[in-house]
């Protein structure tokens, strides 16, 4: 059996707490094991049981510790030297502040939990962990970390087995905001700088540490500034993503005091972002005037809401809001998934990505071949985050933490004549 769980956005804390405990793990264990001993059973054989982290598992970007660091000493800088380094101090952190996380799963999971063979562990990058690949430093501690072999050449970025009709990516790939490489999909492509790196560091992580930071803030109660930090921390969980605007105005309205602070801080971290090196070229690159609504234009609209942010009430921007949404809104992982099976091993039913957030099964089409009829499906691992989700009516949002993982199987340990696979979804409500 091979069991996917990916997006674990492991954190070191510094922009805060997010990470999923140690208990979350022993649960998933314990149900793969009661899935395991199902089998045994009913009479199944399950010689191999791999586990495929399928990327997104460290989170060197959402931290605050980049900027202890001058602007060329991070990733999208040009000190290779300092950011691997500094990096190396930021994957030690992630470690430290999830020890017995990583205790448990690089542990003797066979005795531990009553399997009867070792997992496999298998890991595949995404793009929030892409750093992680780009330095032999970063691999070794990845592999110790995760209970992997050592190994001399960089991570696969994708997973292929026909005996389980499966091929799988993170995902990032199809989004064009988080993979800056061409489609041959080869090692360099991975390891070029997309702007989404920059933008979740010096957009997302930035913004609470910039507002907190502010004299106004400090001086508030201490739980109020609390309460805020928290919900301004939170804003890289809100989905869908392009409703990170709302939650903004939805914090003003909840702050209605700091409407000037937020604002200001707003206005500081975009001009700071825009006065990037990184940031003026990947404009140069991508903003095609044959284009009307390009990357780079898709980009700048959200920036100019923001600018607009102190400027416009809410009721003026929230028709703006919409129409940038719905700009975001199209699924380019469902329509890659579609085209990835026309140079796919015939064998290949399911292909697998991670990325969004959102666990998914999609059918896409059922063909036909001299073996007999064959399903294609794009299914989506989802995330083991915190989410939290714009409501239908008004200004508002709700969350709750969330945990998925597929698991798929051989003929055989299912006795059926073709690989299947079972999908578990859970949610619960504690924020």
């Amino acid at each position: 059996m091979v069991v996917f769980i990916s997006d674990l956005h492991f954190v070191d804390g510094s922009a805060g707490e997010h990470n999923v405990p140690v208990d979350a793990f022993r649960i998933f264990f314990e149900d793969i094991s009661g899935t395991v001993n199902w089998l045994v059973k009913k009479g199944r054989e399950v010689k191999e049981i791999k586990i495929v982290f399928l990327g997104d598992v460290f989170d060197l970007l959402r931290t605050e510790k980049w900027f202890d660091y001058h602007v060329n000493e991070r990733p999208w800088g040009n000190d290779e030297a300092k950011i691997e380094a500094h990096a190396n101090h930021i994957f030690d952190a992630i470690i430290k502040k999830n020890k017995r996380t990583f205790d448990l799963l690089k542990s003797n999971l066979k005795d531990e939990f009553g399997l009867p063979a070792e997992p496999d562990r298998i890991y595949v990058p995404g793009n929030h962990d892409r750093i992680c690949n780009k330095y032999k430093s970063l691999r070794d501690k990845a592999c110790q970390s995760l209970g992997l072999p050592p190994r001399t050449a960089p991570f696969e970025h994708h997973f292929f087995d026909v005996d389980y009709g499966v091929h799988a990516r993170h995902g990032h790939e199809y989004d064009k905001f988080n993979y800056e490489g061409s489609t041959s999909y080869q090692y360099e492509d991975y390891m070029r700088m997309p702007i989404g790196d920059p933008i979740t560091t010096e957009l997302v992580a930035k913004l609470p540490w910039k507002i907190m930071g502010k004299p106004e803030i400090k001086k508030l109660p201490k739980t109020q500034r609390k309460a805020l930090e928290r919900n301004l921390q939170e804003i890289e969980n809100v989905r869908p993503f392009s409703a990170i605007l709302e939650w903004l105005l939805y914090q003003v309205k909840k702050n209605p005091s700091l409407k000037e602070v937020i604002e200001d801080a707003v206005d500081e971290i975009i001009k700071e972002f825009n006065k990037l090196q990184f940031i003026g070229k990947w404009y140069e690159h991508h903003d095609k005037w044959s284009d009307f609504w390009d990357e780079a234009d898709k980009i700048q609209s959200v920036l100019f809401l923001l600018e607009k942010f102190k400027v416009f009430p809410s009721e003026k921007l929230m028709p703006l809001l919409e129409r940038v949404k719905n700009r975001f809104a199209r699924d380019d992982l469902l329509e890659a998934a579609t085209d990835e099976y026309s140079y796919l091993d015939n064998r290949i039913r399911y292909v697998v990505y991670g990325h969004t957030h959102v666990p998914v099964q999609v059918p896409l089409r059922t063909v036909e071949d001299p073996a007999g009829s064959k399903e294609h499906m794009y299914l989506n691992t989802g995330t083991w985050r915190t989410g939290y989700y714009k409501c239908k009516e008004g200004l508002g949002f709700t969350g709750w933490k969330n945990l998925t993982y597929l698991v798929f199987y051989r003929k055989e340990e299912r006795k059926l004549d073709f690989p299947t696979f079972e999908t578990w979804t859970g949610t619960l409500k504690t924020v």
